[in-house]
């Protein structure tokens, strides 16, 4: 059926999703089965539906056969300016939009091109993704210019970046490498002589060329040219092989126990605000009833993402209350129970859809394991191979101090009206007696609305200090978790305005805690202002953000980072490279504002 031989009169821009074919054969049958699917519990105008058409294309050696599937609709919908039912809603008033779904068939391959289509979810399960080291390498050569890339943080703390990205004529030259293997590249565009300017989403297998739109014949050429370059693709280092690699699920899967979940709320919310015509969450209250959950889930996010620590529940399934993930045979997928699960939303023609299936659908979610070298993310695997090559720089930023060993509490106790020093024990102490014992500002910020526990200005340096003590020394990851989540939480604070640094002084004239301990430590106070103005405008100034703790010794660290190195077993291996992901981060994130950064601990 081609009503208006649509077929022959196709013009698009060189952009498609690429897929292995899958176990399932496809057939005419089963495409028709997926233009029923896409065109369920809808009211459409059907204009053109072409199952398998063949194309045979070229001559020669370059000849090649393609089959080629056809939808085209045309529907109508309700403006979201307006809050009439579908039965009263003017014809007039509704909106109409044309959509299409393109399946082209060469080889073992399927190529897809789509605009305004649903449920495609159960065809696309069916098909094997393009591993994201073809995808996204396939079209780089020597000569190629990244002019930007967007990264995804593998570091699923709370107070990590999520996401990044950078721009430039050619980012090899200009761009900061310094931890990039903890990072997953999903989105990159670049140059080559020959292709001109592409682009790649890595997460969805979709591969673009800039330019003018192509008819049907000159299309197929181009994807038939991927498919090749696919199928003969070789795997070599390029400026794409220093982040994060992608891996084989299947390989590994069977030893990998999920311990952590983090849903992307702001991919979630974003696509809902931008893609979708009713903005609204419902929650299923009867068996066609829905209720607006739509303020209660946004408040339930207010302050975004939340890692979510999962516990076993069968062997396949890993649970936080109402929400986890299950382990398939291609990857994982979240699964939820009530109240969650009975949460849902309405896609473009009406139809209400549970939320969790959006969110498998964009792949919005990170889930960490018991082995911190992997996270799976995107709907991908990752594995950070190079972890041990971060051990050198961790080392290089710990400064053991030999009086943090006699330290056994934070501030101290036992203070009243008349204590002016915080007592030898404390790391408080050690900070203001034997490492900033010269400054010539000297602040105690710590309660209230603190940017540190100490503000130190020293020559062209300011830094601010933030403490944290444990009743023990070891190797755990969490212990970091707080301290490093309010250094990089007050980053911003380094640079502040006029009004907010005066404010801050202010409130350095009184003493700390109702004691005699003033909290100005150092310098007059009266210089401050003028100290930190001066400073904040030489551009030779040195930032630096630094933690003060007693519950990590640099010599045992080594030990584990050597024991890993040289492959010697030990039990605390996997909390050791949880710390070293956690430490990597915090320096990657000082190193990107442009701060130099310090952990002084025990020997």
């Amino acid at each position: 059926m081609d009503r208006y031989d649509l077929y022959h009169h196709i013009i698009l821009n060189e952009g498609a999703y690429f897929f292995r074919l899958g176990i399932r054969t496809i057939t005419n049958r089963y495409i028709k089965e997926v233009f029923s699917d896409v065109l369920e519990g809808g009211c459409y105008n059907t204009l053109t539906k072409i199952v398998r058409k063949s194309e045979h294309i070229g001559v020669g050696a370059e000849a090649f056969q393609a089959r080629c599937s056809l939808l085209v609709f045309r529907q109508t919908s309700i403006p979201t300016m307006f809050d009439f039912d579908e039965d009263d809603c003017p014809k007039d008033v509704k909106e109409a939009k044309i959509s299409y779904l393109l399946i082209v068939e060469i080889r073992d391959y399927v190529v897809i091109v789509k605009k305004n289509i649903s449920h495609l979810t159960n065809f696309l399960n069916n098909l094997v993704p393009i591993s994201a080291t073809k995808i996204a390498n396939v079209l780089v050569e020597n000569n190629t210019d990244f002019q930007q890339i967007k990264l995804a943080n593998m570091n699923t703390s709370k107070n990590a970046m999520r996401t990044k990205s950078y721009e430039a004529n050619n980012l090899q030259i200009s761009m900061p490498m310094f931890g990039t293997h903890q990072n997953i590249v999903t989105n990159i565009r670049f140059a080559n002589d020959n292709d001109g300017a592409c682009s790649v989403n890595i997460g969805t297998s979709r591969i673009a060329k800039f330019g003018s739109k192509k008819g049907l014949t000159l299309l197929l050429e181009w994807m038939n040219f991927l498919v090749d370059k696919i199928e003969k693709y070789i795997e070599t280092e390029s400026f794409l092989t220093r982040f994060a690699m992608p891996h084989n699920w299947k390989e590994v899967c069977a030893g990998l126990q999920p311990t952590s979940l983090l849903i992307n709320i702001f991919e979630l919310q974003n696509y809902i605000q931008d893609k979708l015509n009713d903005k609204t969450i419902y929650r299923k209250i009867g068996k066609d009833s829905y209720k607006s959950f739509t303020d209660s889930l946004w408040r339930m996010f207010r302050h975004g993402s939340e890692c979510l620590e999962l516990t076993k529940v069968t062997d396949t399934k890993f649970m936080y209350k109402s929400i986890g993930v299950t382990k398939l045979i291609n990857g994982l997928n979240i699964d939820t129970i009530k109240p969650l699960d009975s949460l849902y939303y309405k896609d473009n023609i009406g139809k209400y859809i549970k939320v969790k299936s959006l969110i498998n659908t964009l792949h919005c979610f990170t889930v960490s394991f018991s082995d911190f070298s992997y996270i799976y993310a995107y709907g991908k695997l990752y594995m950070n191979s190079k972890i041990d090559k971060d051990f050198d720089s961790i080392l290089a930023v710990l400064e053991p101090i030999d009086s943090i060993n006699g330290v056994t509490s934070e501030k101290g106790e036992g203070y009243d009206a008349h204590s002016t020093e915080f007592t030898p024990n404390s790391l408080f102490h050690v900070v203001e007696h034997d490492l900033y014992d010269t400054a010539d500002i000297l602040l105690c910020d710590d309660m209230g609305n603190e940017w540190a526990d100490h503000i130190a200005i020293s020559n062209d340096t300011i830094s601010f200090i933030h403490s944290k003590c444990k009743d023990k020394a070891g190797l755990s990851a969490s212990n970091f978790q707080d301290v490093i989540g309010q250094a990089i939480k007050n980053i911003g604070n380094m640079n502040p305005n006029t009004d907010s640094l005066r404010s801050k002084i202010d409130s350095m004239r009184s003493t700390w805690m109702n004691t005699g301990i003033p909290k100005c430590r150092r310098g007059n106070i009266d210089d401050i202002e003028g100290k930190y103005l001066k400073l904040m405008s030489n551009p030779n100034k040195k930032r630096e953000v630094c933690l003060a703790v007693n519950f990590l010794s640099k010599n045992s660290l080594a030990t584990a980072f050597s024991n890993i190195k040289n492959h010697i077993p030990f039990q605390q291996k996997n909390s050791v490279v949880q710390l070293a992901w956690i430490l990597n981060g915090f320096i990657s994130t000082c190193k990107e504002a442009d701060l130099n950064c310090k952990i002084y601990c025990k020997i």
